[in-house]
């Protein structure tokens, strides 16, 4: 039910996101019709794709996602997605440390999937984003930088980090009772959302790294620094290296086996530290949480007169 409700606020913050993107549209000199034209989209200025783009990350993740905490949490809204008073530094640097162990495996993702025989709407529809991201990381000054950081890897790092990981992967955990599945499933759904089929893969794999990073620390804000990180490193690498957006680096520097080798054995390593630390470290374990870290360090929610666990 929980899920439900979730999907339902989705879906209501993308009603009301359309209806913004047209008043936005309309404001702009188009028409009605102009929001289902990708092309007249792209065909606008640059601040307004930013602000489209802005308008749709934050009605169809952010929103949703506090509203949801709030009529299921109420006044510890924070608290109940995941998000913790502070940051661990350790944590978040070999948190970024294990993204980037983890790239090769990543790229070899994306050489195998970019072997599929997509149907013609999918490859269509990736066209179309490509063009549109190609159009926004056209910077040039610092200002357009520090916009593009703000919407293309701020903002969806917290808002998609809410909901994939703050809010599904905790509630596909209560009901597989096993982390490793709601993990699984939950970047099955983060890579899917993204209707962008031939880099299904590749996501997936970040699905996975920034899910076991919340299980690890149980702090949401290392997965959402992390995502962040992982975007903002692309909107920074296209500023100072342009000429990338004329080819598809990925595409055209395939993975050798030993770097391949490498990525996974610096990868299970960093991985096995944190398992270690997962139980160990004092810090991540403050106050009960539904998305246990090790069943021995987690403790019971207290319980009502009737015997019953009062929420969390």
């Amino acid at each position: 039910m929980r899920i439900l409700v979730m999907v339902a606020l989705i879906l209501c913050g993308i009603i009301a996101g359309i209806a913004a993107i047209e008043v936005v549209m309309i404001l702009s000199g188009e028409s009605l019709l102009a929001i289902m034209d990708q092309n007249r989209i792209m065909e606008g200025s640059v601040g307004r794709t930013r602000l489209l783009l802005l308008i749709n990350h934050m009605s169809m993740f952010l929103l949703p996602a506090l509203v949801w905490s709030v009529i299921y949490f109420k006044k510890k809204w924070y608290s109940g997605l995941g998000l913790r008073p502070s940051v661990h530094w350790l944590h978040l640097v070999a948190g970024i440390a294990f993204l980037m162990f983890s790239y090769p495996i990543v790229a070899k993702s994306y050489e195998i999937n970019q072997g599929f025989n997509l149907p013609e709407w999918m490859s269509q529809m990736e066209g179309q984003t490509e063009e549109l991201l190609k159009t926004l990381l056209v910077m040039e000054t610092p200002g357009a930088l520090l916009a593009n950081i703000f919407v293309i890897a701020l903002i969806p790092g917290l808002g998609e980090e809410l909901i994939f990981r703050g809010i599904i992967q905790k509630e596909l955990y209560k009901y597989f009772q096993s982390p490793w599945v709601a993990i699984l499933v939950a970047s099955i759904i983060f890579s899917a959302m993204h209707f962008q089929f031939a880099g299904f893969m590749p996501r997936f794999f970040l699905g996975m790294i920034l899910g076991l990073l919340f299980y690890w620390t149980n702090n949401l804000w290392i997965s959402i620094l992390v995502h962040a990180f992982n975007n903002a490193f692309q909107v920074i690498l296209s500023y100072f290296k342009p000429e990338l957006l004329e080819e598809n680096f990925e595409k055209s520097v395939p993975v050798s086996w030993y770097a391949l080798v490498v990525s996974v054995i610096l990868s299970l390593a960093l991985g096995w530290w944190f398992e270690q630390k997962k139980v160990r470290d004092p810090v991540i374990h403050t106050e009960p949480v539904n998305f246990p870290i090790a069943e021995e360090s987690v403790q019971s929610a207290p319980e009502n007169e009737s015997g019953e666990e009062k929420p969390l």
